[in-house]
């Protein structure tokens, strides 16, 4: 893919992020929407829905509400349908194996919006400066400011992210054939969403859903519960 495209695709998934913490939520950034969105963007459209799908039902329950910041299913649904759809025909495997590579992805992201919390509450201590005949103002200036800098700092992590993995990708040249690693990446496209609707059956019939994510807790909590009695 060309430097330009590069730099387009990465605008447009910065444009895709501010949902998730920064304007919204119009529920733009979820994996079913974004994946389609910008996969289509991409060219490859079913690429998008098949990726999309897969995120969506595995981490059904993510939102930022409050305080808190969870894992950036977004980031991790756009970098792999980009990777996805650097060939012009995506075979299922790679589609699996760029889902696989963009998994990490979205801790770092997450990392990256803490950090981003924190140079917000910088800038609206600046805000907190103007006088009360302009503070009207200066709420308007930290709002907009406050989306123009989530916009640039996605719009370069995106970029810099594409770039590797770009990078890594055609420096491999993954495509196997009729092998045993292309035959488990494709019965993985399979799997995936068989695991994925586990996790949602979890998510709506369980009721402390939350605790699938650590289970060492429950663990403690036994051993707890034992040293007490």
């Amino acid at each position: 893919m060309s430097r330009h495209a590069l730099i387009l695709a990465a605008m447009w998934a910065g444009v895709i992020s501010l949902d998730f913490t920064a304007c919204g939520p119009f529920m733009v950034s979820q994996p079913l929407v974004c994946g389609p969105l910008f996969g289509w963007l991409m060219g490859q459209t079913a690429v998008g829905v098949i990726i999309g799908g897969i995120v969506q039902l595995l981490w059904m329950d993510l939102s930022p509400v409050g305080v808190s910041i969870p894992y950036d299913a977004t980031a991790t649904t756009v970098l792999a349908v980009y990777w996805a759809t650097l060939p012009a025909h995506s075979a299922l495997s790679q589609v699996v194996l760029a889902l696989i590579l963009a998994v990490p992805f979205g801790f770092l992201f997450r990392w990256l919006d803490q950090l981003a919390r924190r140079i917000n509450t910088l800038l609206m201590h600046g805000v907190e400066r103007f006088p009360d005949e302009r503070l009207s103002w200066g709420l308007w200036l930290g709002i907009i400011g406050g989306i123009l800098w989530s916009w640039i700092r996605y719009s370069m992590a995106y970029g810099l992210v594409f770039a590797l993995g770009q990078l890594a990708w055609n420096r491999f040249a993954y495509s196997p054939r009729l092998t045993p690693l292309d035959q488990g990446l494709t019965m993985a496209i399979i799997l995936l969403p068989v695991a994925g609707m586990g996790v949602t059956l979890e998510l709506f019939l369980s009721e402390e859903p939350e605790r699938r994510w650590s289970p060492w807790r429950s663990g403690k909590t036994m051993r707890k519960d034992d040293s007490d009695l």
